[in-house]
C-alpha cells in the first residue's frame, strides 16, 4: 500500500494537537457505503457497531518533532515538512512528509540554517523507499 495515496490538504488549525477530553469526546467519521459521510463522537461507537462491521485503528505514534526543510531538484525547490515517528537506527528515521508528492527516492532535503530551530543547526536528509535499509 502506498501512504501518498492518502495525502490531502489538511488546513493547520484542524490537525489535533492534543488528545480530545474527555477521551471519548474525540471525533468519528463514519463511512458506510451508499451514504454520506457522517460525523459523530467516539461516544457514540457502541450504538454505530452492528455485527460483522469491521473497526480500522491507527496505531500510529509520532514524536512532537516536525522539521520544515527545503527539497532542491535541479532549478526547482520546495517546502516540505517531516514528521519524525521512528527511529529505525543511528542517524536514520521513518518519518511523514507533506507535500509527499513532492518527494522522490533519492532527494535531498536540507533542514535548518535559514534561521528556523534545529537541533544540529543544519542537517541534510536524503528520502528512501519505504522499507529500504
Amino acid at each position: 500500500m502506498r501512504t501518498d495515496h492518502f495525502d490531502f490538504a489538511l488546513p493547520e488549525d484542524r490537525i489535533a494537537l492534543h488528545p480530545a477530553s474527555p477521551r471519548d469526546a474525540a471525533r468519528l467519521l463514519v463511512v458506510k457505503p451508499g451514504e454520506p459521510l457522517a460525523n459523530y463522537t467516539v461516544r457514540n461507537l457502541p450504538s454505530l457497531l452492528r455485527p460483522g462491521d469491521a473497526l480500522v485503528f491507527n496505531d500510529t505514534r509520532v514524536l512532537n518533532a516536525e522539521l520544515t526543510g527545503t527539497r532542491q531538484r535541479g532549478d526547482s525547490t520546495a517546502r516540505i515538512g517531516a514528521t519524525l515517528i521512528k527511529r529505525l537506527a543511528e542517524g536514520r528515521w521513518q518519518a511523514l512528509a507533506r507535500p509527499a508528492k513532492r518527494l522522490a527516492v533519492g532527494d535531498r532535503i536540507h533542514f535548518g540554517g535559514t534561521g528556523e530551530m534545529c537541533l544540529l543547526a543544519t542537517l541534510d536528509a536524503t528520502v528512501s523507499a519505504r522499507g529500504e535499509a
